[in-house]
């Protein structure tokens, strides 16, 4: 009887103390879209799953060390690992990349087949999709900043705008816009253990982030496929950061 009752007692606290440790976040998705559709946000750790409203904001209760999963039709999926400093500032910026369905290469022939596969695949004209005039720019959607700023430098509204301010605010917001996501890419793209080796401290991480963006070709080094490069540049700069920002203070 003890003894089960001295089980069941651990168990409680266990799993006391495991609830008590879980927090709720809160967080905003940024994408090129004013209003953002339904995204499927999913805790892998805890299977505990939620979706957004239509500015991007949500909530769901997270853990250190959980990961979180953001996944739909429209953009990339991406993944978070749940940091110590992500708990502690309580809000996570996410950035969705649109994904993008390239068209596969379209094979058109108008030829007579002589019934010699090797022959006739040789004689097949492969076309792809700038050969048939389907679009293929890479240049991408405004944001919802820089769509007001583009109608509010045109037309009849120009001047006023230009006199009122408006143009030059709705510039510096734009700048301001890229800039934080930007640095929120930087901050995300590798774990807080990685900057404390660094010997960055953890609450001037961002700081750090931001001053590597001053670099116009930090954003560069962002993409999924440019973390090394993107460590030996965190690397270098490090102690320039140090010595410029930090020992002065």
């Amino acid at each position: 009887m003890i003894k089960t009752f001295l089980s069941f007692l651990f168990l409680f606290l266990f799993f006391s103390a495991f609830s008590q440790e879980r927090s709720l976040l809160q967080g905003r998705i940024l994408t090129d879209d004013q209003e953002i559709s339904a995204i499927n946000i999913l805790n892998i750790t805890s299977r505990i799953g939620t979706t957004n409203n239509l500015k991007g904001e949500f909530e769901i209760e997270v853990a250190v060390r959980d990961t979180l999963r953001f996944s739909s039709v429209q953009y990339e999926q991406w993944e978070v690992v749940i940091t110590e400093e992500v708990l502690k500032k309580a809000f996570l910026t996410v950035l969705l990349v649109e994904k993008i369905d390239e068209l596969p290469e379209v094979n058109i022939s108008n030829i007579s087949l002589s019934g010699n596969l090797a022959t006739d695949l040789e004689n097949i004209p492969t076309l792809t999709q700038a050969d048939l005039g389907f679009p293929m720019s890479d240049i991408p959607r405004p944001t919802s900043v820089e769509r007001k700023l583009i109608t509010a430098s045109s037309g009849v509204d120009l001047l006023l705008n230009t006199l009122n301010g408006k143009i030059k605010m709705l510039k510096k917001a734009t700048a301001n816009e890229d800039l934080s996501q930007i640095v929120d890419a930087g901050v995300n793209a590798l774990p807080v253990s990685f900057f404390v080796n660094l010997s960055i401290p953890v609450d001037h991480i961002r700081d750090f982030v931001y001053f590597c963006a001053e670099d116009a070709t930090f954003y560069t080094f962002l993409p999924e496929d440019m973390r090394l490069e993107l460590v030996e540049y965190y690397r270098g700069k490090a102690p320039v950061f140090i010595k410029e920002r930090l020992r002065g203070k």
